[in-house]
C-alpha cells in the first residue's frame, strides 16, 4: 500500500492486471454502477441467477455517470442492488448529508426492514404483474398510488431514486449490523425484478479517534502516523513556475 499512486505504483483505482479481485478498469470516479449494470445485463444474456451488487459513496453518486447508470438501469429494470454509503461528506439531494438527516433510530429502522421484506416485495411485483394487464388510465393510477404509499414510509430522499426506477430502501444505521444485515439478506433473497438501491448512513472515521475529531482533515490524506493521525507536510514541487 506504501506505493499507492506513485509511479509505478498501485494504482488508486480497480486495475485487472494488478488483482483477479478487480473485476473492471477504472480511472475515475462514479463508474461501479454502470459496470455492474453490464455485469447484469451481461449475466441476464447467458441465463444466469447470481446476485450483482455496486457499492457507491456519496461523494461519487454525486457524478453525472452514476445518474446515467442509476438511470439506465431504471430503463432496462435489471436485477442489481446499489449500496450507497453515506457518510455525509459531500452535498447530496437526499437532506442526509451535513449531519442534518433524520435521525436513525428505531422507527427508521422498523421501516426499512419493512421496505425490505421479502414477501411484501414480491407480492407487490404480482400486484404489478396483474396491473399490467390492465388498461392504461389504471396502469398509470395504481403506479401513483404505489409512489405515493411507499414516500409515505421511505426516506425523504427516496423520490429522486424512485424517479429514476430504482426501488428505494432506507435510511439504515450502517453501524448497526443487525438490521444492515437483515436488510441485506431480504433484498438479496427476494424474488422481484428490478434495481434495489439501499440507502446506509455511516460516519467516516467511526471507531478512529483523529478521524472522528478531524473530519475535514482526514477527508483525503497524505502519509500520516496510525496513532496520532498527523499527516506529513507535503514537499514543494521542484518543477519551476511557468507563469
Amino acid at each position: 500500500m506504501s506505493t499507492i499512486r506513485t509511479t509505478n505504483g498501485l494504482s488508486g483505482f480497480t486495475k485487472r492486471s494488478e488483482s483477479e479481485y478487480d473485476p473492471f478498469g477504472a480511472g475515475h470516479s462514479s463508474t461501479s454502477i454502470s459496470a455492474g449494470l453490464g455485469m447484469a445485463v451481461g449475466r441476464d444474456i447467458k441465463g444466469k441467477k447470481n446476485n450483482v451488487i455496486a457499492v457507491i459513496g456519496d461523494g461519487a453518486i454525486t457524478g453525472g455517470m452514476a445518474y446515467e447508470a442509476m438511470n439506465h438501469a431504471g430503463f432496462l429494470d435489471s436485477n442489481m442492488i446499489i449500496i450507497l454509503n453515506d457518510n455525509q461528506q459531500v452535498s447530496l439531494p437526499t437532506q442526509y448529508n451535513n449531519r442534518n438527516q433524520d435521525p436513525v433510530g428505531a422507527l427508521s429502522s422498523a421501516l426499512a426492514r419493512l421496505q425490505s421484506n421479502r414477501p411484501l416485495r414480491e407480492l407487490r411485483e404480482v400486484a404489478k404483474g396483474i396491473t399490467k394487464q390492465l388498461p392504461q388510465p389504471i396502469q398509470v393510477a395504481t403506479s401513483k398510488i404505489d409512489e405515493y404509499a411507499r414516500g409515505m414510509i421511505s426516506g425523504s430522499g427516496s423520490t429522486l431514486f424512485e424517479e429514476l426506477g430504482l426501488y428505494y430502501i432506507g435510511p439504515v444505521d450502517g453501524h448497526n449490523l443487525d438490521d444492515l444485515v437483515t436488510v441485506l439478506n431480504d433484498v438479496r433473497s427476494a424474488d422481484t425484478v428490478g434495481p434495489v438501491l439501499v440507502h446506509v448512513i455511516t460516519e467516516k472515521g467511526r471507531g478512529y479517534l483523529p478521524a472522528e475529531t478531524a473530519q475535514d482533515k482526514m477527508h483525503g490524506v497524505v502519509k500520516f502516523d496510525p496513532r496520532t493521525g498527523v499527516q506529513q507536510k507535503s514537499v514543494p514541487a521542484k518543477a519551476g513556475s511557468y507563469t
